[in-house]
C-alpha cells in the first residue's frame, strides 16, 4: 500500500510538470492535486509514525489547492474562449493625440487609448494636435487625418 501511495505522488508531480509544457488549461495540474490528495491519505493512514494532527493540516492545504487551480483553470478556459473585443478596427474613428510631429509621406506618433502608435499622414501634423484614425494600414501603422470638431 504505501508503495502505491508513491507512485500516485510521484505521478502527481509528473502531472505538474506536464502542465507546464501541454496545453491543459489546468487539467493536469488539478489530477496532479488530487493524485496528491489521495496518495497522502494513503501514505498518512498506512504509516502508524505519522502524527494524525498532519493530516488536519496538510489535507486542508491541499484542498485549498485543488480549488484555487480549478477556479484558475476555469476562469483561464472562460476567458480564452470569449471573443476579442479589441482590435486594428476597433480603432477607426477614433481620436488621438500627436505626440511626434507627422510630416507629409513620413511618419510621426499618435497617442490614442493609452497606447503609443506609429501614425502616418498626408497632411502635416504637429505635436499635441488631435487626429482622427481613418485606416489600420498594414505593419501596425495608422492613417491619420487632423481632427475637426462638427459644430
Amino acid at each position: 500500500m504505501v508503495y502505491f501511495a508513491d507512485i500516485l505522488i510521484f505521478f502527481a508531480f509528473i502531472f505538474v510538470v506536464v502542465d507546464f509544457f501541454a496545453m491543459s488549461y489546468g487539467i493536469f495540474t488539478a489530477s496532479g492535486a488530487i493524485f496528491f490528495i489521495i496518495g497522502s491519505i494513503l501514505l498518512f493512514y498506512v504509516m502508524p509514525n505519522v502524527p494524525g494532527f498532519f493530516v488536519r493540516i496538510v489535507l486542508p492545504t491541499y484542498i485549498t489547492i485543488t480549488i484555487f487551480v480549478l477556479v484558475s483553470a476555469y476562469l483561464g478556459y472562460r476567458t480564452h474562449m470569449s471573443k476579442v473585443k479589441v482590435g486594428m478596427v476597433t480603432l477607426l474613428n477614433e481620436v488621438g493625440e500627436v505626440t511626434r510631429d507627422i510630416k507629409p509621406e513620413g511618419e510621426g506618433k499618435v497617442l490614442v487609448n493609452g497606447e503609443l502608435w506609429t501614425a502616418f499622414s498626408d497632411y502635416e501634423i504637429l505635436k499635441n494636435s488631435k487626429v482622427v484614425i481613418i485606416d489600420t494600414g498594414n505593419m501596425l501603422r495608422l492613417k491619420v487625418k487632423p481632427f475637426r470638431k462638427n459644430t
